[in-house]
């Protein structure tokens, strides 16, 4: 795989694991938002200051960007601690309303 397309799928990647649009992370850097649009699309490749912008705004090393093994061609694939942190939070604010639910009964 070429480097480039390491790069766009790696982008696309984090970009989705953080929960961000195209549009929200090229607001981030400071860019027009259409920028990150145009770098998935294959139409721009971006500079290196870019790409160090990108990866603090993704919270990631830049080099992380152009890692082919483990290219995450298929964003789809599970994340456990995405997924673990999800769940958490949702099994967190059901028990709180049954604690005040309860807690409501009694008092």
């Amino acid at each position: 795989m070429k480097i480039r397309e390491i790069f766009r799928q790696n982008l696309r990647y984090y970009r989705k694991k953080c929960g961000l649009t195209q549009e929200a992370l090229s607001e981030r850097i400071g860019l027009n938002p259409k920028y990150i649009t145009n770098i998935e699309a294959q139409s721009k490749f971006p500079s290196a200051e870019t790409i160090d912008a990108i990866a603090e705004a993704l919270n990631i090393k830049s080099s992380q960007l152009f890692v082919e093994q483990g290219c995450p061609v298929n964003v789809v694939q599970f994340d456990k601690d995405i997924f673990m942190e999800s769940l958490v939070a949702g099994i967190s604010s059901e028990l709180k309303a049954e604690v005040v639910k309860y807690f409501d009964k009694i008092f």
